[in-house]
């Protein structure tokens, strides 16, 4: 039975309603799928451009020195501005901090560090802790030379490296408590001597010294630096 005209018309409205809902949602679906590869793509290229940035500032850092690091080279190397630098970084200095932090992310110390934390023995703790503040002494040992040393004469670039050496020595008193609490400390250390012998034994400077010294790899030196601690820790 054929529907009547009325019918018919209201059905088609209908029909054509949906139809137009449907395109009008596939409209915006493909609207929010385009915004989100441009986002992403957006956020690719500030990505790009950022490593860009550290790697040709760790380059110049390493070759001139901080003082003498010309923000202009650095762009002009990274294929940028110099405003786009300030934009990514905010200043020169701010740019020696992101170096640092680039370094740790690089080596994955910040994971390395809580997953040498995690084993259950102190010990076998303390020597993958020391492992890691090894391997990443060895990630990038120009750089750290510049840093360090810029660290001695300059106040501010003295605050970044500060803060980071801090994270380390919280790192260390946690585990030098650990020991302590099974009786691991030999006397006359406590908990804040054990931590401040510990963290100078394992520093930049004392490690780059041996690695010199002996013609060794900042990553190979676990091995010379743990009987060095036998005097403040039991480790048999």
């Amino acid at each position: 039975m054929t529907p009547p005209s009325s019918a018919r018309s209201v059905l088609a409205k209908h029909v054509t309603s949906c139809i137009l809902r449907c395109e009008l949602y596939h409209e915006r679906v493909a609207r929010s799928d385009a915004n989100e590869v441009r986002h992403g793509l957006r956020a690719a290229g500030v990505q790009r451009t950022r490593r860009s940035i550290l790697t040709a500032a760790r380059r110049h850092l390493v070759d001139s020195g901080y003082h003498r690091l010309s923000l202009e080279e650095v762009a002009a190397d990274a294929g940028v501005t110099r405003v786009t630098i300030y934009r990514h970084f905010d200043s020169k200095l701010g740019l020696l901090d992101a170096i640092g932090e680039d370094l740790a992310q690089e080596a994955g110390l910040v994971s390395g560090m809580h997953e040498a934390a995690r084993i259950d023995d102190p010990v076998r703790a303390l020597t993958a802790t020391v492992g890691e503040m090894c391997r990443f002494w060895s990630t990038g040992p120009e750089v750290i030379r510049r840093l360090i040393s810029l660290s001695a004469v300059d106040p501010e670039a003295q605050q970044v490296i500060a803060g980071r050496e801090q994270w380390r020595y919280q790192q260390i008193e946690a585990l030098v408590e650990r020991l302590a609490d099974a009786d691991r400390l030999l006397p006359p250390f406590d908990v804040q001597q054990a931590t401040a012998v510990v963290g100078a034994v394992t520093s930049f400077p004392s490690c780059d010294e041996i690695a010199t010294r002996l013609r060794l790899d900042l990553g190979e030196l676990t091995g010379l630096l743990l009987p060095l601690l036998t005097s403040v820790v039991r480790l048999d």
